[in-house]
């Protein structure tokens, strides 16, 4: 009798158990039911950002500092092609600081006879990561003869206005050697949104002369210790 007593209170309890773990599960699973569909805050597909995605800010950028340099061997570059940003200009060029002048017109009678003054082309360059620099080649002299670095320097800027180039010396030949970059889905550069003008004017701010006694020129006269 009292075995059956027990048998029978075990089966209540293990009833009560049974029905708990349901409840439990039940809750448990409407638990995962809300979490699997409760909708994002971050759609990762809409913020995903796409291959072709540009973003127009509406803003232009204009450059505190123009060096005026010859490209580096070991860079890539690309000079403007548009003839608005090229011009012949009366250029003093010091090979020693690796420097070059711009040339007031009114005082280009004092100083003609300066070797180192000579008409230039000025060239607007830029590289892979938009930053632009001016570069200066001689042109023609008045005898019509150009120094075959500078007919080779001429050439690889046309080069350059075409596509990505490196230009190398070639001191067996005086001329520079041109790589030019193999992946021809490299991207135009983001190009200079300032005119010839303010970019020679911001180039040449500290490297200009207009005065005959400018301290460069005094330097070239013996005047003053270099």
């Amino acid at each position: 009798m009292l075995d059956k007593a027990k048998s029978s209170l075990d089966d209540l309890n293990n009833g009560e158990k049974s029905e708990t773990k349901e409840a439990q599960d039940s809750v448990n699973a409407g638990g995962n039911k809300a979490k699997q569909h409760k909708k994002p805050k971050i759609d990762l597909e809409r913020i995903r950002a796409k291959a072709d995605q540009r973003i127009d800010l509406g803003v232009t950028t204009e450059y505190t500092v123009i060096p005026i340099r010859n490209p580096k061997p070991d860079e890539f570059f690309r000079c403007m092609a548009d003839e608005e940003y090229s011009m012949d200009a009366n250029i003093l060029s010091l090979k020693t600081d690796n420097e070059w002048y711009l040339m007031d017109p009114d005082i280009l009678t004092q100083v003609q006879l300066e070797s180192q003054l000579k008409v230039m082309t000025i060239y607007v360059c830029v590289t892979m990561n938009s930053t632009p620099f001016v570069t200066c080649i001689p042109q023609y002299d008045e005898m019509g003869k150009i120094n075959p670095w500078h007919e080779s320097g001429h050439i690889t800027m046309e080069e350059a206005k075409q596509c990505w180039v490196r230009r190398q010396a070639d001191k067996a030949n005086s001329g520079y050697i041109i790589t030019k970059a193999m992946n021809v889905e490299l991207p135009d550069p983001k190009w200079p949104t300032m005119t010839l003008s303010e970019i020679v004017e911001r180039a040449f701010n500290n490297f200009y002369i207009d005065d005959i006694n400018h301290p460069v020129l005094q330097r070239l006269r013996g005047e003053v210790m270099s």
